[in-house]
């Protein structure tokens, strides 16, 4: 379900006020699998202008895209619908909380982005000792993060990603997948590259 604009340009504008955008690195819309945008570029121009962060379309704040973007993303990927993980509550049950966790309008009290930022930062900056898969990379003098949660019973995790530019770690994506152990052997085998929609920021500060 789509959700209405001027219900997430609230929670962009609330989050913005809170500084929680600084906790996220910079992403491209440019889907690595489907090879094109999948946020238009209206919403994405108008999304971070809420925000009051300047980019350079295709590449935008990471929490913006990934967090409120892609909440209106239509475009099918092999692993689904962007929206996906926020709204089927699967990541949310695999680190541990409830289904609606990460689901817009779900909180009174706080964001769909300051639940995401709560739930993923801890993890990207201490990995827990039980980590299906911790691997650091360096990728243009610049530090990526992939962190693979302790499988459940069944073998899921979720995967935490971020870089860190000089000034620690920041957030780009977080999503479920279906076999932890595997998932992180793959990443690990992988030569170090900027994955997961991860960019580099379009300018200079």
């Amino acid at each position: 379900m789509i959700p209405a604009l001027e219900t997430v340009l609230r929670c962009v504008e609330a989050d913005a006020f809170a500084g929680l955008f600084d906790e996220w690195g910079w992403s491209t819309v440019v889907d690595e699998h489907v090879g094109a945008p999948v946020v238009e570029r209206d919403l994405f121009e108008k999304l971070h202008d809420t925000a009051g962060i300047t980019t350079d379309f295709p590449i935008g704040n990471a929490g913006v895209v990934h967090v409120y973007g892609y909440l209106f993303s239509t475009v099918a990927t092999p692993h689904g619908y962007k929206r996906d993980r926020w709204n089927d509550g699967i990541l949310a049950r695999t680190l541990g909380l409830p289904s609606g966790a990460f689901r817009l309008g779900d909180s009174t009290e706080e964001t769909s982005l300051q639940r995401v930022t709560d739930a993923a930062l801890p993890l990207l900056l201490a990995p827990p000792a039980d980590a299906a898969g911790v691997i650091d990379q360096c990728v243009d003098g610049a530090t990526t993060r992939a962190v693979v949660t302790c499988p459940s019973p069944d073998g899921s995790g979720a995967l935490i990603s971020g870089i860190d530019t000089g000034r620690g770690f920041r957030l780009i994506t977080a999503f479920p997948v279906a076999d932890a152990r595997a998932f992180a052997r793959a990443a690990a085998a992988q030569p170090p590259r900027l994955r997961w929609n991860a960019a580099r920021a379009p300018f200079d500060a």
